[in-house]
């Protein structure tokens, strides 16, 4: 294929036998149209501007003449080339709709009028929203990826913002995936594999971004992220390997050259990194373009991304081991305690012009389970250029840097960036991870780290720059507390004021204020603030978008919350439903499919069938086919009453479930002992005993096939620390200490309950035991096949 613009494609010579043939004619009788940056040529050949267009078809595509230029105009969608961008030059009223419905110029013309814009793209058919909705995405890679101009990237957001809907999502784990932006999903996010983990899914409009790891690009909504999922890690150790085997190696090898000391009063020392090929497949990694704005974008310019490498970490950290740096930090003090550079990666990169990266503290690293700590920041520059300063810690600057110069500095320093005058600034920075056994939990920290936390994903969804800035600021002040930095200067939260389902509550992100007055149960204020905190999903829609929100503007003394609350409340709100026995035998009423028999699927005699029962016989599928009833089946519906109690003991064992939109809450599993409110874990339960089949099931389908997944409720597992809790006369205040500095909790808020039922057709569905962790719970038993 062409490497540039001025190279050509032959393929073989065309004949008028196929329909791609038939359909190609008919476009060039039509002007010969052809997307941006591409060129089809009298003979047949083509060109395409690789510096602009990222092409991922196979081969036998490349290589099919005919099939190409169906691409290239426009005349056959995909998603294995792009950007495709079609102009307005000879567009018309006769021009192909797979062109014109993604042109720029009906484009124009849908958003000069925003209002019928709009409902001119509901009017649409399906097919027709397919062209247009490609079209935006290819537009949206264009602007990504720095090619358009600004009147493309204006009519771009005013075209995004008509668009209230994806067309044709695909769910994730619960969470809706679009392949191109509109209105709401404006976030983009990269997911490996996506393919696997959706194989009965239409994921062909989907951009592939690259090979290994095979890495997609989706749009989400901001609503649906939270503390967990903000950031967008990507692994790149299979892009490693097959780079490294496309240069012949066999691991990654670099050093790093004697170290200086700039300045003899501060821990910042400076070197250059070694080996031609580590330094030119960092530099590599910038042409990858997975780069993102940063969420700290107030406070600091440029984008970036952030990986995870271990073949790079492991690296990195033999080269600071053998480089004889580590002997001159604190002395060689710390040399014992170091053990390895962080495999998280982040991924910078700064054009002349862009805002400065504000004095800062970088937040550590910290894994308090095996006593792990980050206390050095080691920043790599993939490219060199100048600027008063380039970089400054503490008072020490750089005006220039050379490429592949490293300067390692101890985290206590602030610090602050600017991009170079000429030339792209392209850095990578991480920190080096040393033991320390005298590592203890701060309080304080902890809930100023929290408050950063939550604000910075509620400043995402609510695409509000004050909560950001202040996200910053609780970061800030965290780290320099964790250094011992802070001066005397007070700690001032900022506070949402939000409303579910009638229940007012006040947070700033680690507390959270509930009107005792309103008659509310505090377990409904445990699992409100729960659900807040982590934006668990209620429905199909995450928490916080169920919320209404606003951020109070008065400054509030945590002591007068209270009558801040008690001007907004509503007395006598009603609190939550309460999970009982007859709610969950209500959901287990039994098998809801009526008895058909499958005489579709009967290739025997007629005169056969009167043999059978009409409503079914319930002794074998082998003896009874095509009238095998598995309702009356003994051993099937033995089956079916050990699923029931599974499923039921489950639900019982919940601390919350969800039904729909509405909140279930178990009170005998949200225990309040002292100042502390504990969320239970459903327990494991016991192993389901074996069952004895009769021996006349000879064939397959054996009877636990017959039991079917019906339905799944909603049912949240949350592995927390305790809730604590203080009384006041006026109000509840809850604290969420979920971040113990950055001890995380586990929350798995997609998972579910399965509900049993029976089928007559088991190979149509999925079988009640995939939903069951047969190591946990023994399920494993009921299928072993024991014959009397």
């Amino acid at each position: 294929m062409a490497n540039n613009p001025s190279e050509r494609v032959s393929g073989p010579t065309r004949q008028n036998n196929s329909d791609q043939d038939v359909a190609l004619d008919g476009a060039v009788q039509q002007g010969g149209l052809c997307a941006r940056w591409c060129t089809i040529h009298q003979d047949g050949t083509f060109s395409i501007d690789e510096s602009k267009i990222k092409c991922f078809l196979p081969t036998e595509k490349r290589e099919n003449t005919a099939l190409m230029q169906l691409y290239l105009r426009g005349l056959e969608p995909t998603a294995e080339i792009y950007p495709l961008i079609f102009d307005g030059q000879n567009i018309d009223s006769s021009t192909p709709e797979s062109v014109r419905l993604r042109s720029l110029a009906f484009f124009r013309d849908l958003v000069s009028n925003p209002t019928l814009g709009a409902t001119n793209i509901d009017a649409l058919e399906s097919k027709q929203r397919l062209v247009l909705a490609t079209g935006v995405r290819d537009l949206f890679i264009a602007d990504y990826h720095g090619l358009l101009v600004e009147n493309e990237r204006k009519l771009l957001k005013e075209l995004v913002g008509i668009i209230k809907m994806p067309l044709d999502p695909i769910y994730l784990n619960e969470t809706m995936l679009s392949f191109h932006p509109s209105a709401e999903f404006t976030c983009v996010k990269f997911i490996e594999d996506l393919d696997g983990k959706l194989q009965d899914k239409n994921i062909q409009p989907f951009i592939r971004c690259l090979i290994a790891p095979r890495l997609f690009a989706v749009f989400v909504r901001a609503a649906d992220l939270s503390y967990h999922n903000f950031e967008n890690i990507v692994h790149l150790d299979s892009w490693f390997e097959a780079s490294m085997a496309d240069h012949g190696q066999d691991g990654l090898e670099t050093s790093l050259s004697e170290s200086t000391q700039p300045s003899a009063k501060h821990e910042i020392y400076t070197c250059k990194l070694q080996g031609g090929t580590t330094g030119a497949l960092l530099n590599s990694l910038s042409s990858l373009d997975l780069y993102v704005p940063p969420l700290n974008k107030e406070t600091r310019g440029g984008d970036r991304f952030i990986f995870h490498s271990s073949i790079l970490s492991k690296a990195l950290t033999n080269a600071v081991r053998s480089s004889g740096t580590l002997d001159k930090i604190r002395k060689g003090g710390l040399r014992s305690s170091f053990e390895f550079v962080n495999y998280i990666f982040r991924y910078n990169r700064f054009a002349p012009g862009d805002g400065n990266f504000e004095s800062h503290l970088d937040t550590p690293y910290y894994d308090s389970t095996r006593s792990h700590v980050s206390k050095y920041t080691l920043l790599i520059y993939i490219s060199g250029g100048h600027n008063n300063p380039v970089l400054r810690v503490n008072d020490v600057s750089f005006n220039d840097v050379e490429e592949m110069s490293c300067v390692l500095f101890n985290q206590s320093y602030e610090h602050e960036g600017r991009a170079f005058l000429n030339g792209s600034k392209i850095f990578l920075r991480t920190e080096l991870i040393f033991k320390d056994t005298d590592l203890h939990h701060d309080p304080t920290i902890g809930r100023i780290f929290s408050e950063a936390c939550y604000m910075t994903s509620q400043s995402v969804f609510d695409q509000d720059p004050s909560l950001s800035l202040h996200a910053h600021k609780c970061f800030e002040r965290a780290n320099a507390l964790h250094w011992g930095l802070e001066g005397t200067a007070s700690h001032r939260s900022v506070y949402l004021w939000k409303q579910f389902q009638g229940m007012n509550f006040v947070t700033n992100g680690y507390n959270y204020w509930f009107d005792r007055n309103t008659g509310t149960d505090l377990r409904d204020c445990a699992v409100v603030a729960t659900l807040d905190y982590l934006n668990c999903n209620v429905g199909s829609r995450p928490f916080r978008s169920r919320c209404a929100s606003k951020k109070i503007e008065e400054k509030i003394p945590d002591g007068e919350i209270w009558t801040f609350l008690s001007s907004r409340m509503r007395k006598g709100v009603k609190g939550f439903r309460r999970l009982t026995e007859s709610t969950v035998d209500s959901l287990l009423e039994g098998p809801s499919k009526p008895f058909t028999g499958r005489l579709d699927d009967w290739d025997g005699e007629e005169d056969e069938l009167p043999e059978f029962e009409q409503d079914g016989d319930g002794c074998c599928p082998m003896h009874s086919f095509p009238m095998f009833n598995p309702a009356k089946s003994a051993e099937v519906m033995e089956c079916y009453r050990l699923c029931r109690n599974y499923s039921r003991k489950r639900l019982l064992s919940a601390p919350l479930i969800l039904l729909g939109n509405e909140v279930t809450i178990n009170d005998d599993n949200i225990k309040i002992a002292g100042d502390k409110i504990f969320i239970l874990r459903d327990n494991q339960q016991s192993p389901l005993p074996p069952i004895n089949f009769a021996a006349c099931w000879g064939d397959e389908p054996m009877p636990p096939e017959f039991v079917v997944i019906g339905s799944e409720i909603p049912a949240p597992d949350l592995l927390l620390p305790p809730i604590t809790f203080r009384e006041f006369e006026e109000v509840y205040q809850l604290s969420l200490d979920f971040f113990r500095n950055d001890w995380m909790l586990r929350v798995d808020d997609k998972r579910t309950i399965p509900v049993p039922d029976l089928t007559e057709k088991p190979e149509d569905e999925t079988p009640f035991s995939e939903k069951i962790p047969e190591t946990a719970d023994g399920m494993e038993k009921i299928f072993e096949y024991h014959f009397e």
